[in-house]
C-alpha cells in the first residue's frame, strides 16, 4: 500500500508514487486541476498499475475528514474516468470495483463513521470441516474430501485430544490432504 500524490513541482504538475520505502515520479495522464495536492490510497500491482482504494485529500481539501468510506468509494468510481486516462507507458488507475481476480492477503474494513480509519482483516480461506479419527494412529479422515495431515508432534497431540469426531478449521494442502489452521497450543 502507498499513495499516489498529484501536486505541483516548480509550477509543473507531477504524479508521485510514495510508500515507506520509495518515492518516485511517474508518467501520468490526468486533468491538471487535480494536481492541487490530491492524495489517493493505492496498492501497486504492476510497474505503472495501481488499484485505488481510497482518497484522503482532493485539491488540498481533506475529504477523508468529512465523509464515510462508502461515500468516498462511490465518488472515486465516478471521478477516476473523468480526470485520469490510461495509455501504454503511463499510470493506469483501477477502481476496486473493476478489479479482476488477483491473489490477495486480506481486506480493509471501514466503519461507516466520518473520519474513522479502516483496519486490515486477513483473508480467511479456511473451512470448518467434520473430522473422523481412524483406527490407525494419527490418521484422520474428512469424509468425502480427503485426509488431515499430521506434520508434527504438536498437531498429533492436539488432534488426539479432540476425540473420535470433531470439527476444526482446515485449508486444502493438495487434492487429497488438508492442513489444520487452528491455533494449536505448545506441548507442555
Amino acid at each position: 500500500m502507498g499513495w499516489l500524490i498529484f501536486t505541483y513541482e516548480k509550477s509543473i504538475p507531477v504524479c508521485l508514487w510514495m510508500n515507506t520505502h520509495e518515492c518516485e515520479k511517474l508518467p501520468c495522464i490526468a486533468d491538471e486541476r487535480v494536481c492541487g495536492d490530491t492524495f489517493l490510497r493505492v496498492e501497486k500491482i504492476g510497474d505503472l498499475e495501481f488499484v485505488v482504494s481510497d482518497i484522503w485529500m482532493y485539491n488540498s481539501n481533506c475529504v477523508y475528514a468529512c465523509s464515510t468510506f462508502s461515500q468516498r468509494y462511490e465518488w472515486l468510481k465516478k471521478l477516476l474516468p473523468l480526470v485520469f486516462q490510461s495509455k501504454d507507458g503511463f499510470v493506469k488507475l483501477i477502481h476496486k470495483s473493476e478489479m479482476e481476480e488477483h491473489a490477495i492477503k486480506g481486506y480493509e474494513e471501514h466503519p461507516e463513521e466520518v473520519g474513522k480509519p479502516g483496519y486490515f482483516v486477513e483473508k480467511d480461506d479456511s473451512q470448518l470441516m467434520e473430522i473422523v479419527k481412524l483406527n490407525i494412529p494419527d490418521c484422520y479422515e474428512i469424509p468425502g474430501k480427503g485426509y488431515l495431515r499430521v506434520p508434527d508432534l504438536k498437531t498429533s497431540v492436539y488432534l488426539r485430544s479432540r476425540g473420535e469426531r470433531f470439527s476444526c478449521k482446515c485449508v486444502p494442502y493438495d487434492d487429497e490432504f488438508w492442513d489444520v489452521v487452528e491455533n494449536i497450543p505448545e506441548i507442555k
